[in-house]
């Protein structure tokens, strides 16, 4: 991740714009250090200290170990480690920062950020966050994002987002996400989502979504749901969803519908096992437990009970309640019934 392809334009460009076409910027080392260098108080661009260090501008930094306070922006590249508190009232941004670490305007890491991590506007690395990460705009890593971590739009990982995740906008992750996950708006993933997960509107996963899952609009994922799931439109899935799954609209799945389902449009699935209440209509292949639905379609085989104002089966083996009850393998005459239809 290019840093200032970022926010760097935006929150550095003052800083950078008179060296801009000069590539990276060259550090000079001068600092003033009590008792000796390296330990104790130093006042400058000191490369590697132990104590308390006080600096305009980190630039070609090696190790500091205890406090350092910056006052403007770091030198590009970001190189060094903070071990300690970093804190700064422009950027704090090192190659790696391990425990405390605040910047007004940011922070930045370009290998690593551990511990605590607050940032005014983001927080960026081009590898894992880990901790807490708060930022008053975005969280971003290229890498993976471990603990509690909340964005004041949104949080993006390249890789996985586990623990406690928090965007008003929303989340997006090329990884799973894992525990508890908050969007605003949206969660998006290329992989899985795991624990509970809220989206004001819609959640997609590239994989599957397990645990309790709500969302105002939609919640998609290819690979199957399973758990609790929750969505004002849809419950959408071309493997199996299983569980406990309500939804003012449709549930349709690819493969098999388990559990208990509550749909105020439609169930479409190859197979339902278990409990479906649905309003409007029942359209499976074949259906092992209770169906309901102002028209119940049942292609194949249906096994249990279906009520409805129309019941249709190819095959029927249990019960049809309602005003039309048609079952294609009854003989001649017992085919379509008014109020029951039954085959054994």
């Amino acid at each position: 991740m290019n840093l200032k392809q970022v926010f760097l334009p935006a929150i550095l460009l003052v800083a950078h714009f008179p060296s801009a076409a000069q590539g990276p910027d060259v550090p000079t080392h001068a600092a003033l250090n009590v008792p000796v260098a390296g330990y104790g108080i130093s006042v400058g661009n000191s490369v590697r200290h132990s104590g308390l260090r006080f600096n305009w501008s980190d630039c070609g930094i090696g190790e500091i170990n205890g406090l350092n306070f910056t006052l403007w922006v770091p030198g590009e590249p970001l190189s060094g480690t903070i071990n300690g508190v970093g804190l700064g009232l422009g950027v704090m941004g090192a190659s790696e920062i391990n425990g405390l670490s605040f910047g007004l305007g940011g922070v930045f890491g370009e290998r690593a950020l551990n511990g605590i991590t607050i940032g005014g506007l983001a927080i960026i690395t081009s590898g894992d966050a880990s901790g807490v990460t708060f930022s008053g705009f975005g969280v971003v890593a290229s890498g993976s994002l471990t603990g509690f971590n909340f964005g004041g739009v949104g949080c993006v990982a390249g890789g996985e987002m586990t623990g406690v995740s928090i965007g008003p906008l929303g989340l997006v992750g090329s990884g799973s996400l894992t525990g508890i996950n908050l969007g605003g708006l949206g969660l998006v993933t290329k992989e899985n989502m795991l624990g509970i997960n809220f989206a004001g509107l819609g959640l997609i996963a590239g994989r599957r979504i397990d645990g309790l899952t709500i969302a105002g609009l939609a919640a998609i994922a290819p690979g199957g749901l399973s758990g609790v799931t929750v969505a004002g439109g849809a419950v959408v899935s071309q493997g199996d969803i299983a569980g406990v799954n309500i939804t003012a609209g449709a549930v349709q799945a690819g493969g098999e519908i388990s559990g208990f389902s509550v749909a105020g449009f439609r169930t479409k699935s190859d197979r339902v096992m278990g409990i479906d209440l649905n309003v409007v209509m029942t359209d499976v292949r074949s259906s092992h437990g209770i169906v309901t639905g102002i028209y119940n379609r049942i292609s194949e085989q249906q096994e249990g009970i279906s009520i409805g104002l129309i019941n249709y089966a190819t095959n029927l083996h249990g019960v049809q309640i309602g005003l039309v009850n048609i079952a294609d393998n009854n003989p001649e005459g017992l085919r379509a019934l008014p109020l029951i239809n039954v085959h054994f």
